[in-house]
């Protein structure tokens, strides 16, 4: 009965990490849909967290990761999903156990900064999927995705509970 159960678990997994791949490989071929791709793409990765738990969703999230490094001809996509949506998933489900709602949006807005700053610092593809104007400055970037990361957030909660209640995963 064990046997069936990681089977069973190693296989949602799998397939969640398959379509993952898929979502990306679908934001690259829809250039104007590439964020959003990659954010759904978040949202399959967060059934893998609460369905099997961290360490598989981690390995999915690394799966990914790898395998639309890979096949992604948009690599700025497949770079926003492992530094950023990939990852979130899982910040999200480790800051949400504190259960002190201005904890955890002060952490998870501290998360999404950081984040932004490096790309926004790092990588000029990813930056060239953000308009010119909150390109060219800093100052008006940062506050523009943390408010799109705020209302993102608050959507895919929204998006998960009602996913697994009509679908009956758990």
């Amino acid at each position: 009965m064990q046997r069936q159960n990681q089977t069973q678990t190693l296989t949602f997994s799998a397939i969640m990490t398959a379509l993952g791949v898929i979502l990306l490989l679908l934001g690259s071929m829809l250039p104007g849909m590439r964020i959003a791709c990659a954010a759904v793409a978040s949202v399959v990765a967060s059934m893998v967290v609460i369905r099997c738990g961290l360490l598989y969703a981690l390995l999915s999230v690394v799966a990914t990761a790898l395998i639309s490094f890979l096949l992604v001809s948009a690599k700025e996509l497949a770079l926003l999903y492992a530094v950023f949506f990939g990852p979130y998933t899982l910040v999200k489900n480790l800051v949400e156990r504190l259960h002190r709602l201005p904890l955890e949006w002060v952490l998870k807005l501290l998360y999404c900064g950081i984040v932004a700053a490096m790309l926004f610092r790092l990588s000029d593809q990813v930056l060239a999927m953000v308009p010119d104007m909150l390109a060219a400055h800093f100052w008006l970037y940062l506050p523009a995705v943390l408010l799109v990361f705020a209302a993102y957030d608050i959507v895919f909660s929204k998006l998960i509970a009602y996913l697994f209640q009509r679908l009956h995963i758990r």
